[in-house]
Parts: structure tokens; sequence; C-alpha cells
């Protein structure tokens, strides 16, 4: 069980072994020797094994049957002592996220804080739900229409395209939802299903006239931006390198498309990367790059949990569907088709 959480951890990286190794400080056999099982690692490396992947070690080596809660981001750092989490049960994993308040909708209800000795769940708490990742704007409309208990509750993650199939790739989110150009979507993991959500454009929101890529590829002028794993970070590079710009992006890095255009509308940046509907939702101009295919990616082994039959529905429902219209930028149809090819 031990060996497994190390191995998970590291594939939600995307670390190979030798990479894992020279970041802990211990060789790639005793690596390869503790994820299979055949080897205890002594304290020391155990320090170091939990310090590289960003946890604790009780999260990496607790005995069986001790709760143990991992994070739905491999990559996710330790919170502040007293921060509200999302948690919920994916497969085997009891997984928690930090609860943003980003979608706009209000506070949400925490199902724990977090303490010195990890997640700390508080009275009432239930740990059903559907964890769904991705930087899908409309997800949070979508969580609040659907159930607050039981298991068609929506635990709703904002993460890049990369950063979300790599979580359900290590078994810590039942879906993902994934976006990019129409024949260029990340290649299909096997035992993954796909639906049709949407088609957006992804571009740059402005306050007025738009900075000129020049000014955007050599950091001239600073941009609200994502991490290398998301489809629209990868539209901006691709779009750079069309118009011979360099691609030495100045600003800072954002969780998703509604944090983007909020951080250009309120003059943090000059500009931001995101979707026509993001900017359009705090009056800013936007400029056309690509239009994005949007996707959500299961896991086969959750196609048949409540909270997956849940989201599509809410997704294609009339009240849904019509506020998406009524933002503007969104394609809906073939919505909540399954993809076959």
């Amino acid at each position: 069980m031990a060996g497994e959480r190390v191995r998970e951890r590291r594939l939600g990286l995307r670390w190979a072994q030798e990479e894992l190794a020279v970041a802990a400080g211990v060789s790639r056999q005793s690596v390869a020797a503790v994820e299979s099982g055949r080897q205890v690692p002594s304290v020391t490396a155990a320090l170091r094994l939990a310090a590289a992947l960003g946890c604790s070690v009780e999260e990496l080596f607790a005995p069986p049957g001790q709760d143990v809660f991992v994070p739905v981001m491999a990559d996710e750092g330790r919170p502040e002592v007293g921060t509200p989490l999302a948690v919920a049960r994916v497969g085997d994993h009891q997984v928690w996220a930090p609860l943003g308040e980003s979608d706009g909708h209000g506070f949400a209800l925490a199902d724990a804080v977090w303490s010195e000795a990890g997640p700390q769940l508080l009275d009432g708490a239930s740990v059903d739900g559907f964890v769904v990742a991705g930087c899908e704007p409309a997800l949070g409309m979508v969580a609040a229409a659907a159930p607050g208990r039981g298991p068609g509750r929506l635990v709703v993650v904002h993460a890049s395209s990369g950063r979300s199939l790599a979580a359900v790739a290590a078994g810590r989110a039942h879906a993902a939802v994934v976006h990019g150009p129409a024949g260029g979507l990340p290649p299909v993991p096997e035992g993954v299903v796909r639906w049709e959500l949407a088609r957006w454009p992804v571009g740059l929101a402005h306050d007025g006239p738009a900075p000129a890529l020049s000014e955007i590829g050599t950091g001239q002028v600073l941009i609200a931006h994502r991490d290398p794993q998301a489809g629209s970070q990868q539209a901006l590079l691709r779009t750079l390198a069309a118009a011979g710009a360099p691609d030495h992006v100045a600003g800072p890095v954002v969780s998703g498309h509604l944090a983007s255009a909020r951080m250009t509308a309120a003059g943090q940046v000059a500009a931001g990367i995101t979707t026509a509907a993001a900017a359009a939702s705090v009056g800013l101009d936007f400029s056309l790059w690509e239009e994005h295919v949007v996707q959500l990616w299961a896991d086969r082994r959750f196609v048949e949990h409540p909270g997956m039959s849940t989201l599509l529905q809410v997704w294609c429902s009339p009240r849904v569907s019509a506020r998406l219209r009524r933002l503007g930028g969104y394609t809906l149809t073939g919505a909540g088709r399954e993809v076959n090819a």
C-alpha cells in the first residue's frame, strides 16, 4: 500500500523513478524497491521521499487501516492551518482540495479544515461526491445546481487540463475537463471515456487596445497566464510562434480563466489569457486566438457513479444551457454526447 502511494504521487508529478531518486537524494533502485513493496525505507529515506513528493511521511507510509487523506493535485503544497477544504472519496483514496471561492457563487460549505496533522473533518461532513478537475469556468455553476450532499454532490477542483488528467491517472479525481483545438487534444489514456461539453474561444482579455504580441513575448507587459500544462497556455505559445515573437512571457500564473479575467479587470495586469465568456463576464474586450473543443474525460471505473450522471444532466439542462448561451462564447451543439473515436 505504501509503495503504491509513492508510485501514484510520483506519477501525479509525471516523474520517472530516476527523477524522484534525484529529488530525494536516494538511488533509483531504492525507489523501485519501495514502490514494489520489497523494501521499507529508513526514517531518513522516508523523510526525503515525502519532502520530494510534497507531502507528509504519514500520507505515504501510514499503516493499513489508518485513514489517510491525499491531495487531489499531487503537487499541491501544504495549506495554512485553518484553510477550509473539500474532501471526497475516489475509489480507495480519500482526497482533499483547498476550497476556493473563485466561481462567484458565494461561500461554500467546507468538509474539513487543515490542521497540523492534516485534514480534520468537520461535524456532519461526508466524503460522498464526484471529484471533477478542470478549468471550465462553468463547473462552479454546475456544482451549485447539483445536490449538496450524497454521491451526486460535485466537488470541483480548479486546475489546468494537464494537471487534471494527472489527477485522474493517479486515481485522485473521477473525471477531468480537457480542452484544446480540434485534432490537438492530448492523447487519450487507456481506460478513459469521453463526452462532448462545448466549444469556446481562447484568447486574450484586455481593457482597451490589446497589447502587441511582440510586447507579450518579450515580457514588456504583464500578462495573467497559466501553467505549462494548460491548454490556454499552449494556445499562447502557438500564437506567439506563429507571429514570430519570443515566448518570454512575464506576469502571474493564475489558477483559471475567471481568475485571469478578474485580475485583468482589476488593472493588476495588462491582459489575461482566458475565454470569451470569462472576459465578457467582467466587461473586458477579447481577442480570439483559437477555438477549443471542451470534453469531459472520466475514468471508466466511475462511469456508473451517480455524480457522473448528475454532472452531465445538469450541464445539459435547460437552466444551465440558457445561462451559458446568455454569457456568450459557448457553442453547445453535441453537448452530452459520448465520443466514440
